[in-house]
C-alpha cells in the first residue's frame, strides 16, 4: 500500500512541474506579444501538505521534523516548489511593469560593449513628445536636460512652415498691430493732454524694425503713418506754438501743464515730419544714383507725400508748414505723375483758401526758384497750379476810393464835434462815425492783403514772361499761355505793347499747336478789351489766326477747348464788334455754322446762340438766311484763311438744313428759332441762356442727354414693331434672288400695309414690271 501511495505522489509532483513549465512558456509568449495581460495566478501546484500524526495534536510537516525518511523527502520537494512560485511571481511582476511603460518607451538599437555583450537601450517617449510640442508652441521652452539628452541622440532640425501658415501668421500680426494702433489713437483723442505720451508708441511703428529686432511689416507702417496724421489733424491747434522759457517766467499750474503739452506735441510733430522727409530723401537719393526702386519704397513715397499734403491743408498756419511746402515744391517736379497730381491738387486748394497769403507767397517764391534751377526741364503741373491764385482780386482803383472815403469821414467827424451842442446827440453821432472809421481801418487792413497779392502777381508774371522769352518751345508753354490769359487784365498797361508783340512773334515764328495759338489769341483780345483799348494796335493778324484755327476743334478729345473758343468769340463779336468789319463779321458767322456740325450738342447750342445774337444785333447778316439773294460779287472760298477775303456774303447758312435734322431735340428747336428769326429756348425765369451757360447746362460728356429726353408716348409696342419690320425686310432680301415671280408678287402684296411708314421702292419696281408685262 505504501508503495502505491509513493508512486502516486511522485506522479502528482511531476504533473505539477509540467503544469508549471507550461505556465512559464505561456508567460514568455505573452511577454513577446504584449497584447494581453498575464492570466490570473494558477491554482496550487501540489496538494496540501501531508499531516503527520503527533501525540495529542495534528501538526503539519512544516513545524515538526518527520520521523520517517519519506517525510524528509516531501519537505525538500515542497521547499523547491515555493522557490519556483516566488521566482514566477517576480517574473510576472517584471513583465507587468514592462507592459505598463511600453507605450511611453521607445527601444533603440542595442550596442555591444567588450566584456558586457549586447546592451539594450530605450528612450522615454514623453520627453520626445514634449520636444515636438515645443517646436509647434514657441511659448513653452523645454527643459535643458531634455534638450541635452535629445541633442545626443537626435539632431534638431528647423521647423518648415507652409506658405499658408506664413500668410496666416502675417495677417494675424497685422490685425493685432492695427487693433493696437486703433486703440492707442482712440485713447489719445479722448484726452490728448493726459495721453500725449502714447504718440511715441505710434512713432516707433513707423520704423523698419521693431525694438526686438523683428521686421516691421509694410501694412503696419502705412497704417501707423495715416493714423498719426489723422491724430495730429485733430489735436494740433490753429495757432502757431511759440517757445516759452519756463525757468525765467513764473507760470501757473494750468499754464505750465498747457506749455508742457504744446512742447511735447511740437516735438512729436517734428519727429513725424522728419520721418516723412527721410522717406522722400531716400527715394530722391536712389533716383539720383539710378538705383532700382522697390515697390515698398514707391508706396511709402506716395503715402508720405499724401500725408504732407493733408497736414498743409488742415493746418496751413501751424509750425513747420513752410518747411513742408519746400519739400512739396520739389515733388511737384517729380517724374511720377500720381505724385505730381497729388501736390498739384494740394497747392490748388491752398491757393484758393489761403486768406493770409503768406504761405501762398512762400510757395510761389520757391516755385520760381526751382524754375530758375531746372530751366526748361519742368512739368506742366508746376505752372498750371498758378492759375488758381487769387491775384484777380486786385482792383486798380481801390486806393483812390479808399482815400476819398477816409477824408470824407474825418471831415464829417470834425464838423460834428464843433457844431453839436447837446451831449447825447453828439455821443450818438460820434459813435456812428467811429463805427464808420473802424470799418475804414478794416479797409486799410485789406491794403496789406492787396500788397501781398501784388507781390504774388509780380512773381507769377515773372515766371510767365521768363518761359515766353527763354523757353518758347518747352512743354509748359500751353499752360503758361492759359494762365496768362486768365490774369492778363491785372498786368500793368506799360507792358501791354511788349506783350502783344511777344505773342505775335510766337504765332508767326514758333511752331505752336492750335491750343497754344488759341490761348495766345485769347490773351491778346483780353488785353485789348480792357484798359488796352487806349493802345493803337490793329489785331487783324490775330483775327486771321483765330479764324484759321476754329475748325481744328471737333467732338473728340479736344472738345474741351470749345469753352476757350466761346469766351474769345464773345470778346470778338460783341465787346469789340465796332472794330470788326462787315466782311469779317459775315465770315466768322459762316465759319461758326460749319463748326456746329462737328462738335457735341452743348458746343453746337453755344455756337447757335452766338449766331442768333449776331443776326439780331446786325441786320445786314439776314442775307445769310436767304438762299436766293447775293450781295456783291465773287464766290465763297471756305479754304481761304483770311476772313476779309473769303466772300462769305455770297453764300448762305446751308448747314442749318443739317442741324434741323439733328439727333438732339434742343438743337433742332434752336436752329428753327434762328431760321424763323425768333427768340431761342428760354429758361424758367424767362431769360435766354448765354453761350457759356448752354455749353455747361447741356454737357453730354458722359454720353447721355443732358437734360434727359423723355420717351415719346405716341409709339406703342415700338420694339415688337421694329422686330416685325426687320423680319419682313429680311424676307424681302431673300426673295430678291428667287426665280418664282408669283411668290415675289404674293409677298409684295402682303407688305402693302407698310406704306404709311416708309416709301417702298422695291414694291414700286415690282408693280411697274407687272404693268409692263
Amino acid at each position: 500500500m505504501w508503495l502505491r501511495r509513493l508512486q502516486a505522489r511522485k506522479q502528482h509532483n511531476y504533473s505539477a512541474v509540467g503544469n508549471h513549465k507550461k505556465y512559464r512558456y505561456t508567460a514568455v509568449i505573452m511577454d513577446k506579444s504584449v497584447k494581453k495581460s498575464i492570466k490570473a495566478k494558477p491554482k496550487s501546484i501540489g496538494r496540501k501538505s501531508p499531516h503527520v500524526l503527533v501525540k495529542g495534536k495534528n501538526k503539519t510537516a512544516a513545524g515538526v521534523k518527520p520521523k520517517y525518511g519519506l517525510g524528509a523527502k516531501t519537505t525538500v520537494k515542497k521547499i523547491a516548489t515555493d522557490k519556483v512560485e516566488e521566482m514566477e511571481a517576480r517574473y510576472q511582476k517584471r513583465v507587468l511593469t514592462e507592459m505598463k511603460i511600453h507605450d511611453s518607451v521607445d527601444h533603440l538599437l542595442p550596442i555591444k560593449i567588450k566584456g558586457k555583450g549586447l546592451i539594450s537601450r530605450t528612450i522615454p517617449k514623453q520627453i520626445e513628445n514634449r520636444f515636438d510640442t515645443n517646436l509647434a508652441e514657441s511659448s513653452n521652452d523645454p527643459p535643458e536636460d531634455a534638450e541635452a539628452n535629445l541633442s545626443e541622440t537626435h539632431p534638431t532640425e528647423p521647423a518648415v512652415l507652409s506658405l499658408t501658415d506664413i500668410l496666416f501668421k502675417r495677417d494675424e500680426q497685422i490685425k493685432e498691430k492695427q487693433f493696437y494702433i486703433g486703440v492707442t489713437c482712440a485713447a489719445i483723442l479722448e484726452n490728448p493732454e493726459a495721453r500725449i505720451e502714447n504718440v511715441s508708441a505710434l512713432l516707433d511703428l513707423l520704423k523698419e524694425t521693431n525694438r526686438d529686432g523683428s521686421i516691421n511689416l509694410l501694412a503696419v507702417r502705412k497704417t501707423a503713418m495715416i493714423s498719426l496724421v489723422e491724430v495730429f489733424k485733430d489735436i494740433v491747434p490753429e495757432y502757431r506754438i511759440g517757445i516759452v522759457d519756463k525757468e525765467q517766467q513764473k507760470l501757473k499750474k494750468d499754464t505750465l501743464a498747457r506749455v508742457n503739452f504744446e512742447h511735447k506735441l511740437l516735438t512729436y510733430y517734428k519727429q513725424l515730419l522728419k520721418h516723412l522727409e527721410g522717406l522722400i530723401s531716400n527715394y530722391t537719393r536712389k533716383l539720383k544714383h539710378s538705383e532700382k526702386q522697390s515697390i515698398e519704397t514707391r508706396q511709402l513715397l506716395e503715402m508720405a507725400v499724401q500725408c504732407m499734403c493733408d497736414l498743409v491743408l488742415a493746418h496751413p498756419y501751424f509750425n513747420f508748414t513752410p518747411n513742408i511746402v519746400q519739400v512739396l515744391v520739389l515733388m511737384l517736379n517729380n517724374t511720377k505723375e500720381p505724385i505730381r497730381k497729388m501736390v498739384h491738387a494740394c497747392f490748388s486748394s491752398l491757393f484758393k483758401t489761403d486768406t493770409r497769403l503768406d504761405l501762398t507767397h512762400h510757395t510761389v517764391r520757391h516755385i520760381n526758384m526751382l524754375i530758375k534751377k531746372k530751366q526748361r526741364n519742368i512739368y506742366p503741373e508746376m505752372i498750371s497750379c498758378l492759375k488758381y491764385l487769387q491775384i484777380n482780386r486786385i482792383n486798380m482803383n481801390d486806393d483812390v476810393l479808399l482815400e476819398l472815403k477816409k477824408q470824407k469821414l474825418e471831415k464829417h467827424k470834425s464838423y460834428v464835434i464843433n457844431m453839436s451842442r447837446k451831449e447825447r446827440k453828439r455821443k450818438k453821432k460820434l459813435a456812428e462815425l467811429e463805427k464808420d472809421i473802424f470799418e475804414t481801418k478794416a479797409e486799410e487792413s485789406k491794403q496789406v492783403v492787396r500788397r501781398k497779392l501784388t507781390e504774388i502777381s509780380k512773381l507769377t508774371f515773372m515766371i510767365y514772361f521768363k518761359i515766353l522769352k527763354r523757353y518758347p518751345d518747352s512743354k509748359v508753354l500751353s499752360v503758361t499761355l492759359e494762365g496768362l490769359s486768365k490774369f492778363a487784365h491785372t498786368i500793368n498797361i506799360e507792358f501791354y505793347a511788349d506783350l502783344i508783340e511777344l505773342l505775335n512773334n510766337l504765332l508767326e515764328n514758333v511752331e505752336l499747336g492750335y491750343r497754344e495759338q488759341l490761348h495766345c489769341i485769347q490773351t491778346v483780345f483780353i488785353i485789348l478789351s480792357g484798359q488796352g483799348e487806349v493802345l493803337n494796335i490793329d489785331p487783324a493778324r490775330f483775327y486771321s489766326h483765330f479764324y484759321k484755327n476754329l475748325l481744328f476743334v471737333n467732338a473728340g478729345k479736344n472738345h474741351d477747348d470749345m469753352e476757350t473758343i466761346l469766351k474769345t468769340l464773345d470778346i470778338i463779336l460783341f465787346k469789340r464788334r465796332r472794330n470788326v468789319t462787315y466782311h469779317r463779321y459775315v465770315s466768322f458767322v459762316k465759319r461758326l455754322s460749319t463748326l456746329c456740325l462737328q462738335v457735341l450738342p452743348n458746343g453746337s447750342l453755344g455756337l447757335i446762340s452766338l449766331i442768333r445774337s449776331c443776326i439780331h444785333m446786325n441786320q445786314k447778316l439776314d442775307i445769310l438766311l436767304d438762299t436766293d439773294a447775293v450781295v456783291g460779287s465773287g464766290k465763297f472760298d471756305p479754304f481761304n484763311d483770311e476772313p476779309e477775303f473769303a466772300n462769305a456774303n455770297c453764300s448762305a447758312l446751308y448747314e442749318s438744313s443739317c442741324m434741323a435734322r439733328h439727333y438732339h431735340p434742343t438743337v433742332r428747336k434752336m436752329i428753327t428759332n434762328v431760321l424763323n428769326n425768333s427768340d431761342t429756348v428760354p429758361i424758367a425765369a424767362g431769360r435766354t441762356l448765354t453761350p457759356g451757360e448752354f455749353y455747361t447746362n447741356y454737357d453730354c460728356s458722359e454720353m447721355v442727354f443732358n437734360p434727359e429726353i423723355p420717351r415719346s408716348p405716341k409709339v406703342k409696342y415700338g420694339k415688337n414693331h421694329r422686330m416685325s419690320l426687320a423680319s419682313k425686310i429680311s424676307k424681302r432680301e431673300m426673295l430678291k434672288n428667287s426665280s418664282n415671280k408669283k411668290q415675289v408678287l404674293k409677298f409684295a402684296n402682303s407688305i402693302n400695309g407698310l406704306k404709311h411708314l416708309h416709301y417702298d421702292y422695291f414694291l414700286e419696281y415690282l408693280q411697274g414690271s407687272k404693268a409692263s408685262n
